[in-house]
């Protein structure tokens, strides 16, 4: 008989026993499709709301760094998906045991048994991933209509990079680990290899060491549950790994959900500072506070051809404005000159660690926002790689924002920008994170830009900082203030622009916590498949000891105690890890949360396992009632 043959004919023997672990494959390949695509299809695009998205839109450091923590998170996934596949096959492996034992006395070669069962390893692995690749394509397929139902259109892009990764992954694993047990199953002697998970050299009589020995010590049901744990080390080890996973990822979309929440808006608060007033032609003003609302909705652009800031009409000096610097309430004033340039990327020279160099730079060109101020009275504290130029450096350096700094140039601040409409060059002395035009604006001196557009001192607009909660007081005399430049001049509170990019920051955590949804029921299924995988085999135990007065009470807290004793030390490795991965990937440049937040997200992790743990021991209690004396027939 070939392998082939002898490996359908056993899948079928056996449908019974293989159906269970090809539900568990189909199962967890079918949710990680589903995620591979909602991650790579959607990701934070989910808020979008439109068709149309201008090139600007999220192309800054956050979006790289919201990036950077989605493919973390994929690749956790795909550990999270391949380890459950080794497990389930693992298991899969030594629940034949027997019948490896039965074939090597008739004389079967360890080598022939090797391939059989291998091969029908794989077969259940590829049935298992058909089935779990068109089950979460379906799914995908279903959601997107009910998205596009409520007016969020979405385009399904075929993946060919995660999903191939999974699968050959898949693939390796099981030949390296789960061969490796099948091999060693096959090497064992006759009579040993019939202990199923049990290691054969078990001695029930052998002293414990100092922990499982004080926790013996409690009482009766956390004795035994400490001693099936000790005698099933293969499942436990198994099973700690496939948990620790699953903390880990849960941990780090927690934890990852806090840092970029908390750091993303401390950066956009930054570039938008509160309390801020502006004053100019109404034009002007009205332009100017969308291009602050180009970075949470991507339907708006404001372009050269909307509107021509340098107009005569939008044109006014400071001094028009000098009864502004008499009112207390004002901390701060801004002027600012506003215009469209064509701009061009200019090569520079990156030097390498090893003092070796390279020319860098395309010359890429574009035409974007350039905004003159007064260093001295600019009103943001941006966060910012760099410095922000000063007054004595401003004829040569600029700042620019981060969208600008990672779509135009190679290494920014090794590099240059010229303004082809007035013929300067500035060399980028900083990167701000700045939310105005989603990033993609400059900031060169007032004293520079002026002369170059043939003005002497007009500007275009003025930005306010007030005192907290004075807007009320000093409203009427504002107004007035602008009323005396000129008729079609106004005035306007940019907080409500500001909230609503904070409340788009916001919305961001909901992606990280629907995948920690999602990640959570494939939690609840591994929890209730630990405890029924060990059911058939602790038979024996639970009606030896409902014979002798054990009630179903104490079953039941066996049972928790085992799944505990799994979960704490999962959880405790998951923490260490993912604060180790956490501080790799995500806490550059980041806000840290105070000391207290990963233990109290550990906490939150635990007492939902624990939730977890009791809710799935419902139906396997019911299984347990129903053993009868016939279930003996099994051994």
């Amino acid at each position: 008989m070939s392998s082939l043959d002898f490996a359908l004919k056993d899948l079928y023997r056996k449908r019974h026993t293989n159906y269970p672990f090809l539900l568990i494959i189909t199962i967890i390949i079918a949710l990680t499709e589903f995620l591979i695509y909602f991650t790579s299809s959607l990701g934070l695009s989910i808020f979008i709301q439109t068709a149309f998205v201008n090139k600007y839109y999220f192309s800054g450091g956050l979006n790289l760094i919201y990036k950077q923590f989605n493919t973390l998170i994929q690749i956790l996934l795909l550990s999270l998906t391949v380890a459950i596949v080794i497990t389930v096959t693992t298991t899969l492996v030594i629940s034949k045991k027997r019948d490896i034992a039965i074939m090597k006395s008739l004389g079967t070669l360890p080598r022939k048994l090797y391939s059989f069962y291998l091969l029908e390893t794989y077969i259940l692995y590829f049935i298992g991933f058909l089935f779990g690749l068109i089950l979460g394509l379906i799914a995908f397929g279903i959601f997107a209509l009910i998205m596009t139902f409520f007016n969020f259109p979405i385009v399904l892009q075929i993946d060919l990079i995660y999903t191939p990764i999974l699968f050959f992954c898949c693939i390796i694993g099981i030949f390296l680990i789960t061969g490796y047990t099948l091999r060693k199953i096959g090497k064992q002697n006759i009579v040993y290899t019939f202990s199923k998970d049990i290691p054969h050299d078990y001695d029930a009589s052998k002293k414990l060491t100092l922990i499982p020995k004080w926790l013996t010590s409690i009482g009766f049901n956390i004795k035994i549950a400490v001693v099936n744990t000790l005698r099933k080390k293969g499942e436990f080890k198994r099973y700690l790994i496939l948990f620790s996973i699953i903390g880990l990822i849960i941990f780090t979309l927690g934890l990852g959900t806090i840092v970029l929440r908390t750091s993303s808006q401390e950066w956009i608060q930054k570039s938008q500072s509160e309390n801020i007033i502006i004053i100019g032609h109404e034009d002007v003003v009205y332009n100017y506070s969308l291009m602050y609302r180009m970075f949470s909705d991507p339907t708006l652009l404001v372009e050269e051809a909307n509107i021509n800031f340098i107009a005569s009409d939008y044109l006014f000096n400071l001094s028009d404005l000098s009864e502004l610097y008499e009112i207390e309430e004002i901390e701060r004033i801004d002027e600012r000159l506003i215009n469209f340039y064509d701009v061009e990327e200019i090569p520079g020279i990156y030097i390498h660690d090893d003092d070796s160099y390279e020319i860098i730079g395309h010359h890429r060109i574009d035409n974007i926002p350039i905004i003159g101020v007064n260093p001295e009275h600019v009103i943001q504290n941006f966060e910012i790689e760099g410095t922000f130029f000063t007054e004595e450096n401003a004829y040569d350096n600029m700042t620019i924002g981060d969208s600008l700094a990672y779509n135009l140039f190679d290494y920014a601040l090794y590099q240059s920008l010229r303004l082809n409409s007035i013929g300067s060059t500035f060399h980028i002395s900083g990167i701000v994170i700045d939310s105005f035009y989603s990033g993609w604006a400059g900031y060169v001196g007032l004293d520079i830009i002026q002369p170059a557009l043939n003005l002497s001192t007009e500007i275009n607009l003025v930005a306010l900082k007030l005192r907290d909660g004075t807007y009320n007081i000093i409203r009427n005399t504002i107004e007035n203030v602008t009323n005396s430049i000129g008729e079609n001049f106004t005035f306007l509170k940019l907080d409500e622009t500001f909230q609503t990019n904070l409340n788009y920051l916001n919305n961001l955590s909901i992606y990280p916590i629907s995948l920690i949804l999602v990640i959570s029921i494939v939690t609840i299924l591994s929890l209730y498949n630990y405890q029924k995988a060990g059911i058939m085999e602790k038979a024996k135990d639970f009606l030896i000891m409902r014979a002798v007065g054990s009630k179903t009470r104490s079953l039941k807290k066996i049972l928790f105690l085992e799944s505990l004793f799994i979960l704490l030390p999962s959880l405790l490795t998951s923490l260490a890890i993912g604060m180790i991965i956490n501080s790799l990937f995500l806490f550059n440049r980041v806000y840290l949360p105070p000391l207290y937040i990963p233990f109290m997200v550990f906490m939150i992790l635990f007492v939902i396992f624990i939730i977890f743990n009791f809710l799935s021991l419902f139906p396997i209690i019911k299984k347990i009632n129903n053993f009868s004396i016939k279930d003996f027939n099994m051994y």
